[in-house]
C-alpha cells in the first residue's frame, strides 16, 4: 500500500514511517522540518507544509492511504502565536481533508485528548470537550471537522485521540513533552523542573503501542468517522515520574518546583473500552517503558 505521512519527520511519524516500511509498505513523509526529532528514517521524506494546499495535494494524490500528523503540539507556544497553530493544526488539517475528498483516498487524523480538557473520571469518546489552551481548541476543532467531512462528504476518517506518547527519540528541548525534558535534565545533573505541585497526572502509552493502534485502526471499518481513545487506562503524576526517572538514573536530584502553568490540564485517564472492544490492548508497561527510555537516553 502506498501511504503518506505528513509530520513524518517528528516524533511519531518517524516512528510510524518506519514501522510501517518494515510491513512491506511504500512510505513517503511529508514534513517542513520545523520540530524533527531526529531519528533516522528507512522511508522517503520530501519538504512540504500542510498549510499550502498545492504542497499537499500532489502527494495525497499518489497515496492510497493517508495518515495526517502534522501539528503545531506545544501548549505554550501556542498561547504565544495563537495564529501559528490555527494555521497549521486547523488550515493544515482542512487542506489534507479537501486533497483527500477529491481524490477519495481515507485518512488517519492525530486528534488529541487535550480536546477533553480536565475530567475528573475516566474520559469516554462522549466526555465534554473542555479544550483549555489554542492548541487543544485548534486540534479539537480539526477533530470534528473531519467528522464533518465523513458526514456531509462520505470520506473515510479515522479520529484516534492519543493520550500522552512518550517513546525513544521523543525531542527533550522547549517544546518538547515532560519525560524526555525530566530525563535530560536529570542526566545533566539538574533537577527536573515541575510547575506546580506535580500533582497533575496523565494517561501514558508507549510509542511501541501507538504504531499499532495506528496500523489497526484504519482496518476498523465501523469505526470510520468516529473518535477513537487510544490510551491504557492507568494515570501517573507528573512528581512520581520525576521521581521514577531520578531513580532510573541512578540519582540523588530532587525536584525544583515552580509556578503553576496557564492552560494546564490537571487529569486525563483514558475510559479505552471502545478501542479495547476491538482487541487492541497496550503491550508495554508504564514503568517498564519509562525505564527503556531511561536507559536508553542515557
Amino acid at each position: 500500500m502506498k501511504i503518506l505521512i505528513t509530520g513524518s519527520k517528528g516524533f511519531i511519524g518517524s516512528h510510524l514511517g518506519n514501522y510501517l516500511q518494515s510491513k512491506d509498505h511504500d512510505i513517503t513523509g511529508l514534513d517542513n522540518n520545523s520540530h524533527p526529532c531526529g531519528q533516522p528514517t528507512k522511508f522517503t521524506t520530501v519538504h512540504g507544509d500542510v498549510r499550502f494546499y498545492d504542497e499537499v495535494d500532489k502527494w495525497v494524490g499518489k497515496a492510497d492511504l493517508v495518515y495526517h500528523l502534522a501539528a503545531q503540539i506545544n501548549v505554550d507556544r501556542s498561547i504565544e502565536n495563537p495564529k501559528q497553530t490555527l494555521d497549521v493544526n486547523l488550515v493544515g488539517t482542512y487542506n489534507v481533508l479537501e486533497a483527500c475528498k477529491k481524490y477519495n483516498v481515507p485518512m488517519v487524523f492525530a486528534s488529541t485528548s487535550e480536546v477533553y480538557g480536565g475530567h475528573d473520571e475516566p474520559i469516554n469518546e462522549g466526555s465534554d470537550t473542555r479544550s483549555q489552551s489554542p492548541y487543544a481548541t485548534s486540534k479539537l476543532a480539526a477533530d470534528k471537522l473531519c467528522g464533518n467531512y465523513h458526514d456531509l462528504y462520505g470520506l473515510e476518517v479515522y479520529r484516534a485521540r492519543f493520550f500522552n506518547v512518550f517513546g525513544e527519540w521523543q525531542n527533550d528541548d522547549d517544546c518538547g513533552a515532560v519525560i524526555p525534558r525530566f530525563t535530560s535534565q536529570v542526566l545533566s545533573g539538574i533537577r527536573p523542573t515541575i510547575y506546580g505541585d506535580g500533582s497533575q497526572s496523565r494517561d501514558y502509552i508507549h510509542i511501541d503501542d501507538v504504531v499499532r493502534a495506528y496500523e489497526l485502526l484504519p482496518t476498523l471499518k465501523k469505526l470510520n468517522g468516529e473518535p477513537v481513545n487510544i490510551g491504557t487506562g492507568e494515570t501517573h503524576t507528573i512528581k512520581n515520574i520525576a521521581e521514577l526517572i531520578i531513580h532510573y538514573a541512578e540519582s540523588n536530584l530532587e525536584p525544583d518546583f515552580w509556578d503553576a502553568r496557564p492552560g494546564e490540564v490537571s487529569k486525563l485517564l483514558a475510559d479505552t473500552s471502545l478501542i479495547s472492544s476491538f482487541g487492541f490492548l497496550p503491550a508495554i508497561k508504564f514503568n517498564d517503558g519509562l525505564r527503556r527510555y531511561v536507559l536508553w537516553k542515557k
